[in-house]
């Protein structure tokens, strides 16, 4: 089975959530942060990751290192095409761009890379910034010259084209104006060239659609299925986003399920900073087993939803 989430940065809880085994691959989306300090944190990261018995297939995102810029990297055939590889973490596998791969029978064309909008934050307090986290023109125009006018099944890239860019979740107090666009124009160029029938996308931090492409993030997938992969918690209970509205459960003495009626249940309460008004995001209900999340919580601008 192949699956396909959103960026991680070195939080890999949802792995948790889906069948691990020799033949089973998550595709991430860019910003895995498997390779961002570059020191002993990440080898630890790596050998824990590598160690859950399945594969991970990561697209470069603006918050790592290439892997082609570390010495420890081989450059192996995979899939069709050309990925790199460490030999102490074989299942760690890093797409390489404008590649173009043979995954679960589908022609899968790889554009990695995005602009760092904290970029200046980022360099005034020290925090990692990555120069080569975009492509350059020569990679551009390689890509495009490449496969102007050809078909491919699906598209995986970090960003998205400039057409499709969610505004919704832009982080507040950054000048757009300053925000170079030269990744999400170039996507665009792809896009109107470039004949596909599925695109998948990360870097924002949202989950929607839009025709053909869609934004993916905390949630993962069947890879080319619009199926979700059920989400567990700790307590191991199923959570079922956006089941019910707040006033269907009471938020008083009286509160109960309103899919059991039982009143065995727990409130739930997000971060009070991300959301507007009434912080409840769901409830816990010991009768069904499952967490039940609010779909009328109102988050903040690129606050995601917290189940």
């Amino acid at each position: 089975m192949i699956y396909i989430t959103g960026d991680t940065h070195r939080v890999f809880y949802r792995l948790h959530n889906i069948e691990k085994n020799k033949d089973n691959m998550l595709i991430i989306l860019g910003d895995a942060g498997i390779n961002y300090y570059l020191n002993e944190e990440d080898n630890k990261l790596k050998k824990y990751l590598n160690d859950m018995n399945i594969k991970l297939f990561c697209i470069q995102g603006n918050h790592e290192e290439r892997p082609e810029n570390k010495s420890t990297y081989k450059e192996v055939d995979l899939f069709g095409g050309k990925v790199f590889v460490e030999e102490e973490y074989p299942n760690l596998i890093f797409a390489k761009n404008g590649e173009l791969y043979n995954i679960d029978g589908k022609r899968v064309l790889v554009i990695g890379g995005a602009y760092s909008v904290d970029k200046e934050y980022r360099l005034l307090y020290g925090h990692k910034w990555f120069k080569d986290e975009q492509l350059t023109e020569e990679e551009k125009n390689s890509i495009l010259d490449k496969y102007k006018g050809k078909h491919v099944d699906i598209i995986l890239s970090h960003t998205c084209p400039l057409k499709y860019e969610p505004t919704e979740v832009f982080m507040q107090g950054i000048d757009q104006t300053k925000v170079d666009k030269a990744m999400e124009i170039f996507l665009d160029k792809i896009e109107e060239n470039i004949y596909y029938d599925k695109w998948y996308c990360g870097h924002y931090h949202t989950e929607k659609q839009i025709g053909k492409l869609e934004f993916m993030f905390g949630r993962i997938k069947v890879f080319n299925k619009d199926e979700f992969v059920p989400k567990y918690g700790y307590n191991g209970y199923e959570i079922v986003r956006d089941a019910f509205d707040k006033k269907q459960v009471s938020l008083d003495n009286n509160s109960h399920c309103p899919i059991c009626d039982s009143k065995d249940i727990v409130l739930l309460k997000g971060d009070g900073y991300n959301i507007y008004g009434n912080d409840a995001i769901g409830i816990i209900c010991n009768n069904c087993e499952k967490v039940y999340g609010f779909n009328d919580v109102k988050y903040r601008p690129n606050c995601p939803k917290e189940l």
